[in-house]
């Protein structure tokens, strides 16, 4: 059974929540991981961005080989802040849409 917009929502809030909390920014794999997340939140595509929060939120010792293929090696990384911040703005394209 799909999950809503908002319960997915909740759940990337609660993600970025644990990294502001325990260690302040993410690494490269969350970071990315989550604006892609993000991205396929603000599209509609529920079911694709939960799938992507799942390997945002694996740990780096369990994160398999063919997943990292889809995170660039190098590049700007996100703050937990920017990432915040696009969370708030989906949040209310959504709470007012």
């Amino acid at each position: 059974m799909a999950i809503s917009r908002r319960t997915l929502i909740e759940r990337v809030d609660r993600f970025i929540r644990s990294i502001e909390n325990c260690k302040g920014e993410p690494d490269h794999w969350e970071s990315h991981c989550t604006m892609q997340v993000l991205a396929d939140v603000n599209e509609g595509h529920v079911e694709r961005a939960e799938a992507k929060l799942i390997l945002a939120k694996t740990p780096p010792g369990l994160r398999m080989p063919q997943d990292s293929m889809d995170v660039p090696p190098d590049g700007r990384v996100p703050t937990v802040a920017e990432l915040r911040d696009e969370l708030e703005r989906i949040k209310s394209q959504v709470l007012t849409g």
